[in-house]
């Protein structure tokens, strides 16, 4: 089944001449379609301004020329027992309209949708698929076979599926990656060369910081297992350029273009040019913002660590205490000796702690060993100040950031300075 999904559906397509159908699909109930005819929605990479592939929409054209709805199609189908039949024919459209694009591009991916739910162990080895390359002069790797994993009924079949065209030479995509029915398991298992993220985590991607996260994580994933990952459903530019900043390769979406005849967008066109502005604008003010962030922190430890140099360690958590009431960005002070020991208590912005969770995260105390820690290793080979990246504190449960710095007091014995700052994520805003 070539994507099945009815809200990827465009406008109607200019009315086609009528094209007898001989291995005629299943019929709307007393109305018999007259076409089946392929549309195409392109897949845009906007690091490097070209469209990487089409996804084939299948459509069926009543006798009067009107556009039948596809879950009206696809339903039917699969009530009359025709699912498998309607399946192939839509792939037999779409290769046959693929393979004029692919020519005039021959690194052009074609997307096909498979209809998961009519696999069985008869029909794994029918070989349909890839006679229809050959017969096509498509090469199985321009072809990208999606499958829905909601769908499935026979993981069995499944699996000896996508293992037997992977091996001819078909790339596997796993589709709605991030849906309701979403499996880690079956990406395990599948080894998909593909991850496309459902629209649902990218509808409203900018105002929810929890989506954010969902889709940097799987993107993570699928860079660690080497697939691609596709967004699915961009229609607009803050969503695409959040998704550029999360790492997405590939974005799908009314904002480059609607499915037509032959998927066509202009490469480097507008939308693409408005995302790419709105990418470069967004990292430069998080390079901005980072900057200023570290610079106030940077600046407030060091007039602590001045202080520090003139006291004795039973004088640390006043100190800490002062500086931590006068410095809004600071979560956490403590200090360590030089072996990285504990020496005063963690003073913390009550603040910033959350009771809720205070049994799961809760500060360091006096005597902790911190010398694993990567704020402190670096101080083993003298130098003199560390900042981490960005990580979950034990202390807050927040993201913070760590800057670490040595230090003498009155008597000259060496110290660490460790600071924990709050790391306000511009994501956060609106979740």
């Amino acid at each position: 089944m070539i994507a099945t999904n009815p809200a990827r559906a465009g406008s109607p397509p200019p009315a086609r001449p009528h094209v007898h159908v001989h291995a005629t699909p299943p019929p709307v109930p007393g109305v018999a379609i007259a076409d089946v005819f392929t549309l195409f929605q392109p897949l845009v990479s906007v690091r490097r301004h070209a469209v990487v592939g089409m996804e084939a929409l299948s459509r069926g054209r009543l006798p009067g020329g009107a556009v039948m709805p596809p879950d009206v199609m696809f339903s039917t189908a699969a009530a009359s027992g025709s699912a498998l039949e309607l399946d192939r024919l839509c792939r037999e459209r779409a290769f046959a309209a693929f393979a004029p694009l692919v020519r005039r591009r021959p690194e052009l991916l074609l997307f096909v949708n498979i209809d998961t739910a009519v696999l069985r162990r008869g029909v794994v080895g029918s070989g349909h698929i890839q006679r229809l390359a050959e017969a096509s002069g498509v090469s199985p790797n321009n072809v990208v076979l999606e499958i829905v994993e909601s769908q499935v009924d026979d993981t069995d079949a499944l699996m000896e599926f996508a293992a037997r065209h992977r091996k001819l030479g078909f790339l596997v995509a796993l589709d709605d990656v991030g849906a309701g029915h979403s499996n880690l398991e079956r990406i395990a298992a599948l080894k998909p060369d593909v991850l496309k993220l459902d629209r649902s985590l990218v509808s409203g991607l900018p105002d929810s910081f929890h989506r954010q996260e969902v889709v940097r994580a799987l993107v993570g994933l699928a860079r660690r297992i080497g697939a691609m990952t596709v967004a699915e459903g961009v229609e607009h530019e803050r969503e695409a350029a959040l998704l550029m900043d999360l790492g997405a390769d590939v974005m799908q979406g009314f904002l480059f273009a609607r499915p037509s005849p032959e998927g066509a967008v202009a490469e480097g066109g507008t939308a693409m040019h408005n995302v790419a502005r709105a990418y470069a604008a967004l990292t430069l003010a998080q390079v901005e913002e980072e900057e200023r962030r570290v610079a106030t922190l940077r600046s407030a430890v060091h007039r602590l660590r001045e202080d520090l140099h003139h006291a004795c360690p039973g004088d640390f958590d006043k100190l800490l205490a002062r500086y931590l009431n006068a410095e809004s960005a600071l979560e956490c002070l403590y200090v360590l000796d030089g072996a990285g020991r504990q020496v005063s208590d963690t003073v913390c912005n009550p603040y910033r702690l959350s009771a809720s969770r205070r049994f799961i995260y809760q500060p360091a105390r006096r005597g902790t060993d911190h010398s694993l820690k990567e704020y402190f290793l670096p101080m083993r080979s003298g130098i003199a100040e560390c900042l981490t990246a960005p990580y979950i504190s034990r202390a807050s449960g927040n993201l913070c950031v760590t800057l670490a710095v040595r230090f003498t007091d009155a008597t000259g014995a060496p110290h660490v300075l460790c600071a924990d700052a709050g790391r306000p994520d511009r994501r956060r805003r609106g979740a």
